[in-house]
């Protein structure tokens, strides 16, 4: 935040926005899904009505260049792609302060990467305050949470990725640069009833996944990548596996025996185990994958 004894700004050289956002100042009554914060205010910090201009000019850099953004101030003045400029002038009695209201939407349709470019310059008539500032706002995607049946999760995520591939192929006839809505997805074996999606159109993958089974929606909210990083990660196989651990061999010649854990190698991912219901106690090694843990089951 930037604050001077006329003005107080609280806006970044990079603001980075999912699609259909609104960017503003925040208060109790917004929708926070939709916000993202913006504020500015100016103080006439002498005793007499002063004047003051504010000049915002733009550029865009879009994929499709029909979507639209809107920025406009707390008068109603509107920027839309048929016009690149705000000139306006307003009035502040003495030791009085205006919140200019600066809000800008970001588009509904847009693409990772399309930006809004702005500067923004506030000066008084008198020249004694003067203030120039320039940001952009670039669209990336956002990471949601789908709520699903629970057992399901896997299954239910490989649906809708096949969904969102035909979806595309579908929309190429039309557009050759349709793009794949989800752009990644992840079912952790850790989370119960619920996986991740990465996209840009929310609002278009709710729609594509209406007719899978078991898909129950998405959780209120968008989250940050460093939330799940730990997810990213896969664990060794050998974690949670302790010696002398009952276990059951789910792949292999041995598969469905019954063994004890007897030597456990974390290098190389295996373990020895010992046959229980085996006459003679010939130790088996085997990939730490191709074992159930039945002590934790």
């Amino acid at each position: 935040m930037m604050e001077y004894d006329w003005l107080t700004s609280d806006i970044s050289d990079i603001i980075k926005a999912a699609c259909d956002k609104r960017i503003k100042k925040l208060d109790e009554k917004d929708d926070r899904e939709k916000i993202i914060p913006l504020s500015i205010v100016v103080k006439n910090i002498q005793p007499s009505k002063r004047k003051f201009n504010v000049k915002i000019n733009t550029s865009m850099k879009l994929k499709d260049p029909s979507i639209e953004w809107k920025l406009k101030l707390k008068e109603n003045y509107i920027l839309s792609r048929d016009s690149s400029e705000i000139d306006y002038e307003f009035e502040l009695d003495g030791n009085k302060s205006r919140d200019l209201g600066l809000e800008i939407d970001t588009p509904i349709g847009g693409y990772e990467g399309d930006e809004l470019d702005a500067t923004l310059s506030i000066k008084s008539e008198d020249g004694i305050n003067s203030y120039v500032k320039s940001f952009k706002v670039v669209l990336g995607p956002v990471i949601k949470i789908a709520k699903c049946t629970i057992g399901k999760e896997l299954d239910i995520a490989i649906d809708l990725s096949n969904h969102a591939e035909r979806d595309r192929e579908e929309r190429k006839i039309r557009n050759i640069n349709a793009e794949n809505e989800v752009m990644a997805i992840m079912s952790p074996y850790e989370i119960k009833g619920y996986f991740f999606i990465e996209t840009m159109h929310a609002d278009r993958v709710e729609v594509l996944s209406k007719s899978i089974r078991g898909f129950k929606g998405f959780v209120t909210g968008d989250i940050n990548i460093s939330e799940i990083e730990k997810y990213l990660t896969p664990k060794p196989a050998v974690t949670g596996l302790e010696m002398g651990s009952l276990i059951e061999i789910v792949e292999g010649p041995f598969k469905g025996e019954r063994a004890k854990i007897t030597a456990i190698d974390a290098a190389k991912e295996e373990v020895t185990v010992q046959l229980i219901e085996s006459m003679v106690p010939i130790p088996v090694t085997v990939k730490a994958e191709a074992i159930r843990n039945l002590d934790k089951s």
